[in-house]
C-alpha cells in the first residue's frame, strides 16, 4: 500500500509519498514548497488571489509526483493560515476543483495530535514526553507518553504570525525580541500546571525551525554530521539556544545567512527562535531533542495503521475487493468512507421499514469499494470502466450474476440513472432491476457525500418527514453536501424526496 500526504503550513507545504514496509514505512519521495500562506493575506486575514495561487501550484505538483508513484490522490491537511482565513473554505473548494486535492482545514488540537504520533516514531519517547510543534501560524505543545498525547494545546504564537507583527525592522533588536517574548510567555502561563516539566521529562521539538535552530546550534559547536537536512536526535542545552537568539537579533537577514542560516529562512529565523527559546524557558526546560517527525509522518502512520485495521476484519469477499482496488489504483481512503456511508445509510433505510434482499449489504459493499475503479483506465467515462473491471478483473466470492449487479451499482454511481434502454439493465430480472435501483440510491449520495475525498462526513440522523426524507451529517463541507444533493436523483425515483442538511455546530 502507498500513500501520498501532504501539510499545508503557514509558511511552507510539505508532500510526503510512503509505501507500507510491515508495522513502518519507506518514503518514497518527498516535496518542499515554500507558498508563504501567512504572507499573503489581507487585512481581515484573507487568503489573496496570490495566496490561491501559490497553494494551487503547489498541490498541482504534488498530485502530479503522486500520480507518478502510483498514488491515485493527495491527502492534505491545511492548518493555521487557512483554518483562520475567513474565506478559507471558499479557496479550499476552488483550489480543489484547480487542483484535485481538496485541503482539509484541521484543528490546532488535532495538528499537534497527528504531529506527536509522528515524533513518537521518529525519535525515542519515554514515559513522560513534552513535544512542541512550532509552524507559521502557532505553537502546539503536547505532552503524554510513548505513543499518544494526553493534553495539547495550540496557539497563535506562529513564527511568520509574530515576525510580521514585532520583528519588521532590520535587524529586530534586543527590545523588539524582549516585547515578542514576553507575549510567548504571558501566552503560556494559564497552560503550565499541564505543561511544566519534570526530572523525568523527555523535551522534543518538531518543525523546520527547530531543526534550523538545531543545526545552528551543531555548527556553532563543530558538530559533525548534522545538517539542517539532517538533524534528528540531537540535543541542545535552552542557554545555548538564547545565546544563539542574542546573536541573531543583532543581524540583518544577509547577514544571518554569512552566519549559516538557510537563505529560505533567514527572515523569520529570529521570530522562530525567540519563540521557541521563550516556551521552552516558561515550561521550565533545560535542553530539547530534534525530532524530524512531524505532522505529514504522523498523518502516513495514521493511514497506514487504518488500512491495517480495516483489513483484519474483512470478510474473502471484502479481501478480495479490497485487493482488486489497491491493483487499479483506487483511494483507498475514499473507498473506505463511500462504503462505511453506503452500509450506514442501508441499515437506517432497513430500520425505517425498507426492505432489501440477504445478498444486498454485500453487493452494496463490493460496488462501493470498487465504484472508482475505472478510473485506472480514464477519467472519461470511468463509471463504465469500472463496470466492466468488475465483471472480468477477477473479484472472487461472487457467482456470476451477483457479479453482474455490483458492476451495474457501480456503473450507476454517476452520471446516468439506471434506464430501461440500457442493455445490461434491461436483461436483468425485474427484481434485480429493483434491487440495483435501491443501491445504486445509496451509492450516489453515499459518494456524493464524500466529493472532496476528505471522509469526514457522518451520518447523525436519517428520518421520514412527510412523504420525504431527512438526512443530517457532521463533519461535512459545502461541497459535499452539495454532492450529496446533486446525487440525489435516484433517490427521489426510489424513496421520495431528500433533504441533505449539515449537523448543527458541523
Amino acid at each position: 500500500m502507498r500513500v501520498a500526504v501532504a501539510d499545508i503550513g503557514t509558511n511552507s507545504c510539505h508532500l510526503l509519498i510512503a509505501e507500507a514496509r510491515g508495522s513502518s514505512y519507506q518514503v518514497l519521495d518527498t516535496l518542499k514548497e515554500r507558498t508563504r500562506l501567512g504572507a499573503c493575506l489581507d487585512e481581515q486575514r484573507n487568503i489573496t488571489p496570490e495566496g490561491e495561487r501559490r497553494l494551487t501550484e503547489a498541490l498541482k505538483q504534488f498530485q502530479e509526483l503522486a500520480h507518478a508513484a502510483q498514488v491515485s490522490e493527495v491527502r492534505a491537511y491545511a492548518t493555521s493560515a487557512m483554518r483562520e482565513a475567513p474565506n478559507g473554505k471558499e479557496v479550499a473548494a476552488r483550489v480543489s476543483e484547480a487542483s484535485g486535492v481538496y485541503p482539509v482545514m484541521i484543528s490546532g488540537e488535532r495538528e499537534a495530535q497527528l504531529t506527536y504520533l509522528g515524533a513518537a516514531h521518529s525519535v525515542e519517547f519515554g514515559a513522560d514526553n513534552l513535544l512542541l510543534d512550532l509552524g507559521g501560524g502557532s505553537l502546539e505543545l503536547a505532552r503524554g507518553g510513548p505513543e499518544q498525547p494526553d493534553h495539547v494545546i495550540s496557539l497563535p504564537l506562529g513564527s511568520v504570525r509574530l515576525h510580521l507583527t514585532h520583528l519588521q525592522k532590520e535587524p529586530p533588536g534586543p527590545r523588539a525580541v524582549k516585547a515578542l517574548q514576553q507575549l510567548v510567555t504571558k501566552a503560556l502561563e494559564p497552560h503550565l500546571g499541564t505543561f511544566r516539566v519534570g526530572s523525568a521529562t523527555r523535551v522534543f521539538g518538531s518543525s523546520g525551525t527547530f531543526e534550523a535552530v538545531g543545526a545552528a546550534i551543531a555548527q556553532r559547536r563543530g558538530v559533525l554530521g548534522v545538517t539542517e537536512i539532517s538533524v534528528g536526535g540531537f540535543s541542545f542545552e535552552v542557554s545555548a539556544l538564547g545565546d544563539l537568539v542574542r546573536d541573531l537579533q543583532k543581524l540583518t537577514p544577509a547577514g544571518r545567512i554569512r552566519a549559516g542560516i538557510d537563505p529560505r529562512r533567514a527572515d523569520i529565523i529570529v521570530a522562530g527562535a525567540a519563540i521557541l527559546e521563550a516556551a521552552l524557558r516558561a515550561v521550565g526546560a533545560e535542553r530539547a531533542t530534534v525530532s524530524e517527525g512531524a505532522m505529514r509522518e504522523g498523518m502516513v502512520i495514521e493511514e497506514l495503521a487504518a488500512q491495517t485495521h480495516w483489513e483484519s476484519g474483512l470478510s474473502a469477499r471484502q479481501r478480495s475487493a479490497a485487493a482488486l482496488a489497491e491493483r487499479f489504483m483506487v483511494s483507498l481512503p475514499h473507498a473506505r468512507q463511500v462504503t462505511a456511508l453506503a452500509q450506514d445509510l442501508l441499515s437506517r433505510l432497513q430500520r425505517r421499514g425498507e426492505s432489501f434482499p440477504e445478498e444486498a449489504p454485500s453487493l452494496l459493499s463490493a460496488a462501493a469499494f470498487l465504484h472508482e475503479i475505472g478510473q485506472s483506465v480514464s477519467q472519461s467515462s470511468h463509471h463504465k470502466h469500472s463496470a466492466y473491471l468488475i465483471r472480468h478483473a477477477g473479484l472472487r466470492g461472487f457467482d456470476p450474476r451477483q457479479l453482474e449487479l455490483i458492476a451495474q451499482i457501480a456503473r450507476y454511481h454517476r452520471k446516468s440513472a439506471p434506464k430501461s434502454s440500457h442493455i445490461e439493465f434491461q436483461a436483468l430480472s425485474s427484481i434485480d432491476r429493483e434491487g440495483v435501483a435501491k443501491l445504486t440510491a445509496i451509492l450516489r449520495v453515499a459518494d456524493g457525500l464524500d466529493r472532496t475525498h476528505s471522509s469526514q462526513s457522518q451520518i447523525v440522523d436519517l428520518h421520514r418527514e412527510g412523504g420525504s426524507w431527512v438526512l443530517t451529517v457532521a463533519g461535512v463541507t459545502a461541497l459535499d453536501l452539495a454532492g450529496a444533493q446533486d446525487k440525489s436523483d435516484v433517490w427521489r425515483q426510489v424513496y421520495g424526496e431528500l433533504k441533505v442538511e449539515a449537523a448543527q455546530g458541523s
